[in-house]
């Protein structure tokens, strides 16, 4: 291919990162204006390490899965019953941490927080449970556009994101005047749920016609 269809195929990719990065300084500012802002500031990196633990399983396996696709997607299937597995699994990790008394473990224990911080961020975490679940189907609809070179939506999937995420946040805090910390989580899976769900359309369109072009 030319330098115009690489950079055609490339400047969706880019772009998607450059949207992911803008984040978290805006759900930093929100947090500062929301009710508790103080101990909503102080759970939340730590809720965000913990998700991101069981995240980082859905985070390399966009690379995995368009290696083993093959050139026509004759190994689809192996490959999503995998990620059908890993998004389950990672799932039930987090909620195992997070609704049971290993919840003091890592928020007392090894994070450092203290009783009342380490309740403060239960709440938040849990309602992140989706979220390694979220990230390995993300990944598995990336994987499948990239793999038929249909990069195009991932970029609209990711300002999405980035728009559910804020007009969430602005929504729970300025008008009903919600903790900074459980606002940050609905939003931010309010924002993967949106992602998936633009998602969906167009990757089942991509594994169709692979398969119609295999037939």
């Amino acid at each position: 291919p030319g330098y115009r269809a690489i950079a055609a195929f490339y400047y969706p990719l880019a772009l998607t990162s450059i949207l992911a990065m803008g984040v978290n300084p805006m759900i930093t500012f929100f947090l500062g204006q929301s009710r508790m802002p103080l101990e909503s500031l102080a759970v939340m990196p730590v809720v965000n390490s913990l998700v991101f633990l069981f995240r980082s399983f859905g985070l390399s396996f966009q690379e995995v899965a368009i290696a083993r696709f093959g050139g026509r997607m004759e190994h689809f299937t192996p490959v999503r019953n995998f990620a059908v597995g890993l998004g389950a699994a990672s799932m039930a990790g987090l909620a195992l941490i997070s609704m049971t008394p290993l919840a003091d473990l890592w928020f007392r224990d090894l994070s450092g927080l203290s009783p009342q911080l380490a309740a403060f961020a239960l709440v938040p975490t849990q309602l992140l449970v989706l979220m390694p679940a979220t990230s390995v189907l993300l990944n598995f609809q990336r994987s499948v556009l990239v793999a038929t070179r249909r990069t195009a939506p991932i970029t609209v999937a990711a300002a999405l994101e980035v728009i559910f995420i804020i007009i969430t946040l602005a929504v729970a805090i300025i008008v009903f005047d919600a903790i900074g910390a459980i606002a940050a989580a609905v939003a931010i899976l309010t924002g993967r749920l949106a992602a998936n769900a633009w998602l969906t359309p167009p990757m089942l369109r991509a594994i169709r016609i692979a398969r119609d072009a295999r037939n």
